[in-house]
């Protein structure tokens, strides 16, 4: 498959560079938010949903593997591209329409999460190898019983809106999804599972990383972030590993993890832990370059790739 990977990341970069002046002259368009960084404005007018193509490249060439090798990942997978895509894609649809950052509101948001992982539960329950999960880095496991489809919504929806916050600064979540969508397709093939859908993913991310690296050229919009969130969680929600996969998408972990420590003080004690967050715009604030907050975000997340990794190999 490692040939069809290549091409797939050549035909993304190609698509990319025709289609992002077609973005410009429809107006498809950033609109930068009012409680965002300043250091964030000169980005306005930067064409987005470009997730929209890697997202589309990714379902094509994923769909194309099943004629080679089938998977029986291959229905949850695909169901949840399209879903989580979908939502991604009306939150883009409407700030480009109304001409700002304001696209679906949060709840509203969040209800169509939850309301996507469900069926995306339904529509995966059968290929679910079990309702155990692996407790790494020890070697035990915990059945969840009747408690398994709650968990299942909440960490598919979790997932996906981790990556969602991660993609704040140029490259910076496609970035981490390559590493970890790599890291993904070794532990598929360390566990005995013959999917390629990580190796796919990857390979669209190639693509788009060539544009969105600083300076980026295009954003992945929702419409990127929500899904490829959603993809790197639902093989573990597939494989029983789910909490293996917060050490192999260390980032998009802590990313989450500093929305949730800040909300929970602030309500709590109605004092900030970080200046912004997510933890990037923490950094921001210090006064590091964005260059260099993606570049070492990228290094902490190789190496929980290669912590995680090294739980099954060992």
């Amino acid at each position: 498959m490692s040939w069809i990977f290549l091409i797939e990341g050549i035909i993304t970069i190609l698509i990319y560079k025709y289609s992002i002046p077609l973005y410009k002259r429809w107006g498809i368009v950033q609109y930068v938010r009012e409680e965002g960084p300043r250091l964030h404005n000169y980005k306005q007018g930067t064409p987005t949903a470009g997730g929209v193509v890697f997202l589309l490249v990714f379902i094509a060439f994923y769909t194309l593997s099943q004629w080679f090798s089938a998977s029986s990942f291959y229905y949850p997978v695909l169901l949840t591209a399209v879903l989580f895509g979908l939502i991604g894609f009306t939150d883009d649809f409407l700030c480009v329409r109304r001409k700002n950052a304001k696209g679906l509101p949060a709840r509203v948001k969040l209800i169509a999460q939850l309301a996507i992982s469900l069926i995306v539960y339904f529509f995966s329950h059968h290929g679910i190898r079990s309702t155990t999960i692996s407790l790494v880095p020890i070697s035990r496991t915990i059945d969840l019983g009747w408690f398994y489809p709650v968990f299942f919504v909440l960490y598919l929806t979790a997932f996906s809106n981790s990556a969602n916050l991660t993609d704040g600064l140029d490259g910076l979540s496609g970035g981490n999804a390559l590493i970890s969508a790599l890291g993904a397709q070794i532990f598929l093939f360390l566990v005995g599972v013959k999917d390629y859908s990580m190796i796919f993913l990857a390979g669209a991310l190639i693509g788009f990383l060539w544009f969105n690296v600083k300076p980026a050229s295009i954003f992945m919009g929702d419409a990127g972030s929500l899904s490829i969130g959603a993809l790197l969680g639902i093989i573990p929600l597939l494989t029983g590993y789910s909490l293996f996969f917060v050490f192999l998408c260390l980032i998009y972990s802590l990313e989450l993890l500093s929305v949730v420590l800040q909300v929970g003080s602030f309500k709590l004690f109605h004092r900030k832990i970080f200046l912004m967050s997510p933890i990037h715009h923490h950094f921001e604030l210090l006064g590091w370059k964005e260059s260099t907050i993606v570049l070492r975000f990228w290094a902490l997340n190789f190496l929980g790739v290669i912590l995680a990794l090294s739980f099954v190999i060992i």
